[in-house]
């Protein structure tokens, strides 16, 4: 049993070598850290299904394939946290997401969605982006965030985001992003940005900087993530990161994972 477990394995993995596109890819993600002095663990699942197959070919990085290609999706999503305060017991939330991107090869035009409900409680978050290609590797969207806190009535708070890939001379390449989000309700806005380093095609090490600001400077709380992305294989790639002083905790978060694409 153990060893055609292995061999089923090894051939799926083995079948990415000699293929140069894929329509699935499905994340697994582990984070685990401190919140409200408890110790959490967070389990994530994720499959998205590309609608057209994505190409991992022109020596292009292989974790960017699915923003170049231009190729809509549809993503299902589960989220699984448990929180352990020690002597006051264990609690857990859960949360399921849908959602999509709509892009084309033949219009500049982008979009998505991604709805989220949160089981044994009326909580609901929705995030949608409507957005613009600047060129083929430069994204520009305006984000929407709907929110709907259990018992609390809801919100909505508006943003800009974009994403640019650079071909570096070298063959290397790097991936700049930036974001803002005005925080409803509050007088804050919330800043990020990033950029990711691909040491050619197949890994990546990235920074990121998110800050909450009642102006641009002089931040209430701010965080530093530094981040790592290895395609071991052109199907499968492993992930991890850490993030200091999280902006929603106020702890270290760390987080591994893996991708898997066919």
């Amino acid at each position: 049993m153990k060893r055609t477990l292995l061999a089923t394995a090894l051939t799926l993995c083995s079948a990415g070598l000699m293929a140069n596109s894929f329509q699935n890819e499905t994340n697994l993600d582990y984070r685990w850290g401190d919140i409200l002095n408890a110790e959490l663990k967070n389990y994530g699942l994720t499959h998205q299904f590309y609608l057209s197959p994505v190409s991992t070919a022109n020596n292009m990085p292989l974790a960017e394939a699915g923003f170049l290609s231009r190729s809509s999706s549809i993503l299902v999503g589960y989220d699984y946290a448990q929180f352990d305060f020690g002597g006051l017991g264990e609690s857990s939330l859960s949360a399921w997401s849908v959602g999509g991107e709509y892009r084309d090869v033949n219009h500049n035009f982008y979009a998505s969605l991604l709805w989220t409900e949160f089981n044994n409680t009326r909580d609901r978050a929705i995030a949608t982006s409507l957005g613009y290609y600047v060129d083929p590797t430069w994204l520009v969207t305006l984000d929407i965030e709907h929110l709907r806190p259990d018992s609390e009535g809801s919100v909505t708070q508006y943003g800009v985001s974009t994403k640019k890939l650079m071909t570096l001379g070298n063959g290397d390449f790097m991936s700049v992003e930036a974001s803002y989000m005005d925080l409803a309700e509050t007088s804050l806005g919330r800043f990020g940005v990033a950029a990711d380093y691909y040491f050619g095609q197949n890994v990546s090490l990235g920074l990121a900087y998110d800050w909450t600001t009642k102006g641009l400077f002089d931040p209430e709380a701010d965080a530093f993530t530094v981040r790592g992305n290895w395609y071991v294989l052109p199907n499968l790639a492993l992930k991890a990161g850490v993030t200091f002083d999280s902006v929603d905790t106020g702890d270290d978060l760390y987080h591994v994972g893996a991708t898997f694409r066919f």
